[in-house]
């Protein structure tokens, strides 16, 4: 009587245990839902940095990433570290998309080009408009389906280390915002099982990108992927880069981790 009572106990906490956990695991799984956020982090190493038509650090380079998404918001860092220590850039940057389009504010911190430190005070906590090592840029990226995979982007310069680019002497002197600017069109193509990007940019005015109106940036991209294993495959790519205002040409090749 006592192991039919005992037996029939263990079931009955059994049911309602299993009961309990299938309701948990239902709260559990709204819940994630409800707070779903991607984690991104990845890393490039890259034979050199070149952003917009011009070479930073003049040396390979690694650049991590780290990023949360949920939903249509993104926040995330991205950094260039030359590995001659001559460049150091560490980026902070939010994003909100709707449809194809996204809207992007990007803080720069560059306190060393070239070896030399790229601001009156380099520290990163300083954001005296006219000292800073920060800029901060507005931004608009446009990108089409996969039918039509176009992408138009606009940047400007609205904060911080926007200054002393030597092409107008008043801003330079009185250390005004030269509020740079650059937009570019691309386009994606495929050829076999491999991508491509043709990809066109400009300045409208002297800058951080240029000494006057032009062609900054022009080139193509390409993508590849080499099977490691049945599980991972090593993401390859390779730019050839023009920039006609500087009359300068470039090549780089990185892998993606």
């Amino acid at each position: 009587m006592k192991v039919k009572f005992i037996k029939t106990g263990l079931f009955v906490l059994f049911v309602l245990s299993l009961n309990t956990n299938i309701k948990s695991q239902n709260n559990s799984a709204k819940d994630s839902a409800k707070t779903k956020i991607k984690l991104n982090l990845s890393s490039d190493i890259m034979s050199s940095y070149i952003w917009r038509g011009t070479d930073y650090g003049n040396s390979p380079s690694i650049q991590p990433t780290l990023s949360l998404i949920k939903g249509n918001f993104e926040l995330g860092s991205w950094s260039s570290l030359a590995t001659n220590s001559f460049y150091k850039e560490i980026d902070l940057y939010a994003k909100y998309t709707y449809k194809k389009i996204s809207l992007i504010l990007t803080d720069y911190y560059i306190p060393l080009v070239n070896g030399a430190t790229a601001s009156p005070d380099t520290r990163y906590f300083t954001y005296d408009d006219k000292k800073t090592a920060h800029s901060l840029e507005g931004s608009l990226l446009f990108k089409g389906s996969e039918k039509f995979p176009l992408w138009l982007l606009g940047g400007v310069f609205v904060y911080g280390n926007d200054k002393r680019w030597g092409y107008d002497i008043k801003k330079d002197t009185t250390n005004e915002t030269y509020y740079s600017s650059y937009f570019e069109a691309g386009y994606t193509f495929t050829i076999q099982e491999n991508s491509a990007d043709l990809f066109l940019g400009f300045t409208p005015n002297g800058g951080a990108y240029g000494s006057k109106l032009g062609v900054v940036n022009i080139g193509v991209t390409g993508y590849r992927k080499i099977k490691i294993t049945n599980d991972f495959e090593l993401p390859l790519k390779a730019s050839l880069i023009f920039n006609p205002q500087t009359s300068n040409v470039f090549f780089a090749f990185g892998i993606t981790l």
